[in-house]
């Protein structure tokens, strides 16, 4: 598992340089062929990226290659034994505070980093609960889905006297598994509303929305790169991070995409740096969920 971040980077190379493959070479002569672009590492190492052609921006490429090393230099080293629970504890805590301050500078309301293989919440700008993980809030993303069917509204159902929301969803033409789904999802966005009032279930609803929506877009496609959602339930912008995460900025209002992108270019090194420093996680065994999971907030910042 500690080959890991070099695989991650390897496959970082490839997807953002365009290269048809990458490796690490140790001693021999450094490459000389017109379509390769390489890069110095420590201890006689280098880092080549093969295409298919000769790059006609050759100095670029080499540019952004170097870039991708130095962002990752202290996360290859070489160490002598896994990080300690506490060292771990503090990458996590360093992670989260890099999502936070993006989410600052760009004005979002909650900052995520998921992927499209696990349930594992990598990150977040919120606090830290044992009580969601990224399965939760598809579910409440799916709940959500079902109620748009019909003309009752989230707000709706939690203004009504407890003990009459299932009325309310049967006058709504809600039967059956969708019924049960969305007042599963009503009770735990009551008992949400009723910490952190009716924004703190507003929030999850868009955050669960926005996650939702750009997980099965990276499913459908691993390549996608950026995305950008701008409609009435969604306002998020999401871009990949070392080919298998997607860092999702959430939104409480129309947001700039291009002041999103800036702010997030410049910290993705930082955060990619952070993200494979973590620890491996455990893949799930007999459908049990692992890793770190988050809360949603209560309280708007």
């Amino acid at each position: 598992m500690r080959d890991q971040p070099w695989l991650k980077l390897l496959d970082l190379v490839c997807h953002k340089l365009g290269a048809r493959d990458a490796r690490v070479e140790i001693g021999g002569q450094d490459p000389t062929e017109p379509n390769i672009v390489w890069a110095e590492l420590e201890e006689g190492r280098r880092l080549v990226a093969i295409f298919e052609a000769p790059p006609p921006n050759r100095e670029s490429v080499e540019e952004k290659l170097q870039l991708l090393v130095e962002g990752f230099r202290s996360t290859l080293q070489p160490a002598s034994e896994p990080p300690s629970g506490r060292h771990a504890a503090a990458l996590h805590r360093e992670l989260d505070l890099a999502l936070a301050q993006l989410g600052e500078r760009t004005g979002a309301e909650t900052v995520w980093i998921i992927d499209y293989q696990s349930p594992v919440i990598w990150g977040g700008s919120e606090a830290r609960s044992e009580s969601l993980d990224l399965d939760l809030l598809l579910l409440t993303a799916r709940a959500d889905q079902m109620l748009s069917t019909t003309k009752l509204t989230w707000a709706e159902l939690l203004a009504a006297p407890e003990g009459a929301s299932l009325e309310r969803l049967r006058e709504a033409g809600l039967i059956g598994m969708a019924q049960r789904a969305v007042y599963d999802e009503h009770e735990a966005l009551r008992t949400l509303s009723e910490e952190g009032g009716l924004a703190a279930a507003a929030r999850r609803l868009r955050s669960a929305r926005a996650l939702a929506e750009i997980r099965a877009r990276a499913m459908r496609d691993h390549s996608i790169t950026r995305s950008e959602l701008r409609g009435p339930d969604i306002q998020c912008f999401a871009h990949s991070l070392a080919g298998q995460y997607q860092l999702v900025l959430v939104f409480d209002e129309t947001y700039s995409p291009l002041h999103a992108e800036g702010n997030v270019q410049r910290a993705l090194p930082h955060i990619e740096r952070l993200l494979l420093s973590l620890p491996p996680v455990d893949p799930m065994s007999g459908g049990a969920r692992v890793g770190k999971v988050l809360r949603m907030p209560s309280n708007k910042r």
